[in-house]
């Protein structure tokens, strides 16, 4: 099974999803829009690149497809060391692991503030290969 090519919250780099990993991720996005009771309208336009709704629901589904992508925890703290190792070419960590760094300095008050914050910097860093989950 080909390796889930992640740099934290949420964000995929899309050509590395098998079919398996694409069937997952669908379960995760409806169980996130069930559980956060996000307008999926929103969470569709992250997938355009359009951060500039900012709701709490929204945020909260951010931390729900970063926890169930196993990248981050329900208290907010993020696993730096998990997305590393998803990471397949063992040549780009550093430059991954310089991207995470920078996105997570800017801390949330709140876990879904902090899993906003962090897919929201992603984004804006490198939205070629940004996509929401």
């Amino acid at each position: 099974m080909k390796t889930l090519l992640v740099f934290a919250a949420c964000i995929l780099i899309a050509h590395a999803l098998t079919d398996e990993q694409k069937e997952k991720l669908k379960k995760h996005r409806s169980e996130c829009l069930t559980e956060t009771n996000v307008d999926e309208q929103l969470v569709n336009k992250l997938k355009g690149g359009d951060y500039k709704t900012e709701s709490e629901p929204l945020k909260k589904y951010a931390l729900c497809m970063m926890m169930k992508s196993e990248l981050m925890t329900k208290d907010g703290k993020f696993k730096k060391d998990v997305a590393l190792a998803k990471v397949p070419n063992p040549a780009d960590k550093p430059t991954v692991e310089k991207l995470i760094d920078a996105c997570l300095a800017n801390k949330g008050n709140t876990p879904h503030q902090t899993a906003w914050n962090y897919v929201k910097c992603y984004h804006e860093k490198d939205p070629k290969h940004a996509i929401f989950l």
